[in-house]
């Protein structure tokens, strides 16, 4: 069903999900990174604070992260900047690196070339040893974004995310393949807004810069 069909079928309550991303961070290495993950650098926290003015345009009742560092710390922020209580949930982390945890791309592709061109092979679906595909993280992302959105229902929720959770949920309304997600930018403390009727979603912005 497309989306003139489903607004025929009547009036639905607006649930607003409002997603950034926690960074800049402290990554001079430029290293894979998942959970516990890296710390907010300076440039970063003072970059939430200001995207906190552009969020005051939003009705947002409820601030959700991952429990990991930058993340957390983002949402905290957030939260106390616009008046509102947050929650951490693990079901919103980063992709998991597994043994690539920590290391760079250099890194990962002198010590693991076989696994390297495996995953050039089926970008989505491989998962590095002892993490997650590209597949499994997106599907554990949009579960617990479709779980909020119920929960939110008709209200303005906002999710400090990350680069893998926020492009799978962006994809409940913009139907990418995984391997192309990619092509949706999500810039560190950006706003992409994406307003739900219902299951079904349009989006409304995307990376609006507090400082353009």
């Amino acid at each position: 069903m497309g989306l003139l069909a489903h607004f025929l079928q009547g009036p639905h309550p607006k649930t607003t999900l409002i997603l950034t991303r926690a960074g800049p961070v402290e990554n001079p290495e430029h290293v894979l990174y998942s959970h516990p993950g890296l710390p907010l650098a300076e440039e970063g926290r003072r970059a939430l604070r200001a995207l906190a003015r552009l969020a005051q345009g939003y009705p947002v009742a409820w601030v959700y992260a991952p429990d990991s560092l930058a993340e957390a710390e983002g949402a905290g922020l957030l939260a106390e900047a616009l008046g509102v209580p947050f929650a951490l949930l693990p079901e919103l982390r980063e992709r998991s690196w597994g043994e690539w945890e920590g290391q760079s791309f250099a890194q990962v592709r002198e010590r693991y070339p076989r696994e390297v061109a495996a995953w050039l092979e089926d970008e989505a679906g491989f998962a590095p040893p002892g993490g997650e595909s590209l597949k499994e993280a997106w599907a554990r992302g949009q579960r617990a974004v479709k779980t909020l959105l119920q929960k939110h229902r008709g209200q303005a929720l906002l999710v400090v995310g990350n680069c893998t959770l926020n492009r799978a949920a962006l994809n409940l309304v913009l139907p990418l393949p995984p391997e192309e997600g990619l092509r949706v930018e999500q810039d560190y403390a950006r706003l992409s807004v994406v307003e739900f009727y219902g299951e079904e979603g349009v989006v409304k912005a995307l990376n609006l810069d507090a400082c353009p």
